[in-house]
């Protein structure tokens, strides 16, 4: 695992540690690790954040991702989440590694 997906790792887990655990379920897990898997080769990693709020890590490649976090929306569809009302965050990874700072580069809304 390269550095960068390790200092990720790493925050998620200070982040995954201040959340209240039993509020999320077994298919917010699923989900997360399917972002996080070779299944989803755009995505470097992801975290929840909060139970409604889905936080993808991507490389810049300086166009906008708001259709990336649309296809996130449909994937949270297929797997149950479909009325939940999830933010999905699509996020530089390297801003996150170098600095801690959650650099936005595309969301979506999803009903």
């Amino acid at each position: 695992m390269n550095n960068h997906v390790l200092h990720f790792l790493a925050l998620a887990t200070v982040l995954s540690a201040c959340a209240p655990t039993e509020e999320y379920t077994p298919a917010h897990e699923k989900v997360k690790t399917r972002f996080q898997s070779a299944a989803e080769p755009a995505a470097k990693d992801a975290i929840w954040t909060s139970p409604s709020i889905f936080k993808v890590a991507v490389l810049n490649n300086r166009t906008n991702r708001d259709g990336y976090a649309q296809y996130v929306c449909e994937v949270l569809d297929e797997e149950g989440f479909k009325g939940k009302g999830v933010w999905v965050q699509v996020v530089d990874i390297a801003s996150v590694v170098k600095g801690g700072q959650w650099t936005k580069l595309g969301e979506a809304h999803c009903p």
